[in-house]
């Protein structure tokens, strides 16, 4: 029995059409029902979602006729998100009161799902901030917001170290003490003085006091620590293991879509917002502003550590450099320098004397 194939595939394309219309009829006619939470009772901010019992939530059902309106749900708690925001201990950071739904913004937790839009939703460690860093064609162009990378700092210059040169034991400053002589003296301000470091001399044609010197204890001179060696450039791992929760880029208008909104294009990456210590803070600042930060993209397997890095110089370099040399070339390498031949040495010749005629 031969089938029509046109009649078969335009009965699958009104099968569809049916079912679809059915979809949207019904969802019209019967939307579907959301649940969000709400607070049974006042909750002050700064509690926290562990300290609560079960029954301090209601689920209270709620129905919207369209789906623009269910994007209302965007900005309410939902039971699951409760759970797992319960998972790891979030904060409520605002006053929620009796039967009031709970607004996601209204807790700060790593699993808010709100985060993505309020960075500062996530942060759950009061000891952590949001820093936003240049690009500065340092950054991965496939970095996206969760991944985790290393900071580092690289300073071309770094200029001369400043030594503090301490005051030497025993050198004086000569002064001439200019002393009221009536002819006694004071041997007081000459001990005095001479104890401050001064030379005290006498003014013309008198003469100092016999002034007994105290015996006291000389202290020992300073000695001066070498700084260790810097050569430029040096390079220093200042942030381990940072979130990336914001990617920035150029924007342009593309043009504008059927619907009438406008179709935005993104460029290049202009900066990274990155959750950073805030003891490290100052030092990131630093590097943005007088060196060149470079962003290293982490593996996802990689291990959080978070433990000081005895950084970089140009002299490591140097010795890692002359290290492999010797251990991958013992021997010495070859130099221009002709070798010698074997020629014989010239033999040593008499002396010819030439006879001095006689007188």
């Amino acid at each position: 029995m031969n089938i029509n194939r046109g009649l078969l595939i335009i009965g699958i394309v009104l099968a569809i059409i049916g079912f679809g219309s059915a979809f949207v009829i019904n969802s019209i006619i019967s939307p579907p029902t959301n649940l969000m939470v709400a607070a049974r009772d006042d909750i002050p901010a700064g509690t926290m979602l562990n300290d609560l019992q079960e029954d301090a939530f209601v689920h209270v059902p709620v129905t919207f006729p369209n789906q623009s309106a269910r994007m209302v749900l965007e900005s309410i708690l939902e039971p699951d998100e409760l759970a797992q925001m319960k998972q790891v201990n979030g904060v409520f950071i605002t006053d929620v009161y009796k039967f009031e739904p709970v607004l996601l913004s209204s807790i700060v937790s790593a699993e808010n799902p709100a985060s993505v839009r309020i960075a500062q939703l996530a942060l759950d460690d009061p000891e952590m901030m949001i820093v936003s860093i240049p690009a500065n064609n340092t950054v991965p162009e496939d970095i996206r917001p969760g991944d985790m990378i290393d900071l580092a700092v690289a300073v071309n210059r770094v200029g001369e170290a400043l030594e503090l040169a301490e005051e030497q034991s025993g050198v004086s400053r000569e002064e001439t003490a200019k002393l009221p002589y009536e002819g006694v003296p004071q041997e007081a301000l000459v001990a005095l003085l001479r104890e401050a470091g001064y030379v005290v001399a006498a003014p013309e044609g008198e003469a100092l006091p016999e002034v007994e010197a105290e015996e006291t204890e000389v202290p020992p001179e300073p000695t001066a620590t070498p700084l260790p060696g810097l050569r430029e450039p040096v390079v220093k791992v200042i942030v381990h293991s940072a979130r990336v929760v914001r990617v920035r880029r150029d924007q342009s208008l593309a043009g504008m879509t059927a619907e009438g909104d406008a179709a935005i294009a993104l460029g290049e990456i202009t900066a990274l917002d990155v959750v950073i210590p805030r003891s490290a803070f100052e030092f990131v600042t630093m590097a943005a502003n007088g060196g060149v930060l470079q962003v290293g993209l982490l593996s996802p397997l990689a291990i959080d550590v978070n433990e000081p890095t005895l950084g970089a110089s140009l002299q490591d370099f140097l010795d890692i450099f002359y290290a492999d040399r010797e251990a991958l070339a013992p021997t010495p390498f070859p130099t221009n320098t002709p070798e010698p031949t074997n020629t014989p040495e010239p033999t040593p010749t008499q002396a010819i004397t030439t006879p001095t005629p006689s007188e």
